[in-house]
């Protein structure tokens, strides 16, 4: 932080969410830092193989504390949560699920957690910054330009972005008595420079449509095809958000970090289809891209999945980045273009298609 140093650091969401997982890598790199990863007992096993995999001079410094955000003291021994309150000085809150395929009970869940992520920051004397990793999708069905300090309730395509909502709700209700970061994150994919990514899902529907089609296959156009499509690699959005929230001038704010330039779901149709091999979209094709999707074979059984994206294609939104640019002014953190690891891209999905 300017001017100062945290020393003892609570990442949530770990090893669950993919952000979590850039985010304790990206952090072990400040060998000041002692990180501690809330994970459950399910998901115990494929944590300490991620930490593993960490730099030999990580693993003193990264440790694993069992229990559930969504519990009652984070579901921790009386012993370990006192001792948690005592020494943290940074929470990173990245556990809300954010896949709008989510569930009511996943919607709940986020509340939860971050009710009980709430208390335990109110409990922690030495806390200098709460991070709460919400999305850009908390924005809903809204079209049109979206601010960073804007929280609509005009409406929610599921049950998720509402779930997001209350959650920023509650962190802004707090903001005057705690030190708070609010982190939009488009929608996001794989690592762009490993194209590592924990599922295909998203964008990479469409590219396992294209994938499992004849070669001779031409994608018909989307209804909307000029609607943006403002998608960011998670190596991206954690480095942006990490040089945010580290920075003094963060405080009490929020931040969309997006595609300054986002692509048209019609560009990412014809960048898919050329890496992909297969012919460009037509430009006037009767058949709707929606009903081609959902009657993919291989896709049939993410149809609820699929229609999530779907409705995220329909939705004409440009986010606002203000906040955000300013605050990487000068830092050389820039989002890639969709150009540059498209074929990352594809080359997992067409991976995944064989695993």
């Amino acid at each position: 932080m300017t001017g100062s140093s945290a020393r003892t650091v609570l990442v949530t969401g770990f090893p669950g969410r993919q952000l979590a997982v850039h985010l304790v890598r990206e952090l072990c790199r400040d060998k000041r830092l002692l990180i501690h990863c809330l994970v459950t007992e399910s998901q115990q096993e494929r944590a300490l193989e991620l930490i593993a995999q960490l730099p030999a001079s990580a693993h003193s410094r990264v440790s694993l504390l069992l229990g559930d955000p969504r519990s009652l003291d984070l579901g921790l021994s009386g012993e370990e949560f006192t001792i948690l309150i005592k020494q943290l000085e940074v929470i990173y809150h990245c556990a809300c699920i954010t896949d709008p395929a989510g569930t009511k009970e996943e919607g709940a869940g986020n509340v939860k957690a971050t009710v009980e992520i709430l208390e335990l920051a109110e409990s922690s004397p030495r806390l200098k910054r709460l991070v709460c990793w919400s999305s850009a999708i908390v924005s809903g069905n809204r079209e049109g330009f979206v601010m960073e300090d804007e929280l609509s309730e005009e409406g929610f395509r599921n049950p998720i972005e509402e779930s997001l909502h209350k959650v920023e709700l509650m962190v802004r209700e707090v903001a005057e008595e705690l030190p708070v970061v609010i982190i939009r994150p488009a929608l996001l994919v794989g690592d762009s420079v490993t194209g590592e990514v924990d599922d295909l899902n998203g964008l990479y529907l469409l590219i396992r449509f294209l994938l499992s089609a004849p070669d001779d296959f031409r994608i018909p156009s989307p209804s909307r095809g000029g609607v943006r499509i403002s998608a960011v690699p998670v190596d991206y959005a954690v480095r942006a958000g990490l040089h945010i929230a580290t920075d003094d001038r963060s405080l009490g704010r929020t931040f969309h970090v997006v595609d300054p330039k986002p692509v048209t779901v019609q560009r990412a149709l014809q960048l898919f289809a050329k890496a992909t091999g297969k012919p460009l979209p037509k430009e006037h094709d009767p058949l709707n891209l929606a009903t081609a999707l959902l009657r993919t074979p291989g896709l049939q059984r993410f149809t609820h999945t699929t229609r999530a994206f779907l409705d995220h294609l329909k939705t004409d939104v440009i986010y606002d980045d203000r906040n955000t640019r300013e605050l990487l002014r000068g830092s050389q953190i820039t989002c890639p273009p969709l150009e540059s690891y498209v074929d990352l891209m594809v080359d997992r999905a067409r991976r995944g298609q064989t695993l």
